[in-house]
């Protein structure tokens, strides 16, 4: 294989996996409704204060991960823009990834802090059933 050839092939396999990223990291925001529709089942049995209560506190979860999502999405787009661009800029490249990975850093501190904060506000039983909507489900068999 041509040097050319193994770099054009290389550049296309970077660029797939990156788009494979892009379209794994942008998943949990487009299947969130099944995220809300599990949020809704763990909470029809409470009383509608409690209800109301949890439903504000994962609106207070969503808005602290808010920013940093719409800076990573700018990030990560100014990245596949960088690295489709010739001459590829390689030191502009490093820069937006190691951008991404402290913005991802801010966003789950951010979020781990709320929760935190709301944790404390509730009972242990209500600790107990904010873990279990917060825990991802299991993966679909097969």
């Amino acid at each position: 294989m041509s040097k050319t050839v193994r770099l054009v092939f290389l550049a296309s396999l970077v660029l797939n996996v990156l788009l494979l990223g892009v379209v794994i990291g942008r998943l949990p925001r487009e299947v969130g409704f099944g995220r809300q529709q599990r949020l809704e089942q763990a909470l029809k049995d409470l009383p509608e204060p409690t209800q109301t209560r949890f439903r504000e506190k994962f609106k207070l979860m969503r808005a602290a991960g808010d920013p940093q999502m719409d800076q990573i999405r700018v990030a990560r787009e100014e990245t596949l823009r960088i690295l489709s661009a010739d001459p590829f800029d390689e030191a502009a490249y490093d820069r937006h990834v190691s951008q991404i990975d402290d913005l991802q850093l801010q966003m789950f501190k951010k979020m781990g802090q709320t929760v935190k904060e709301i944790a404390k506000e509730l009972s242990p039983e209500e600790r107990r059933l904010f873990a279990k909507i917060l825990r991802r489900p299991p993966p679909p068999p097969g």
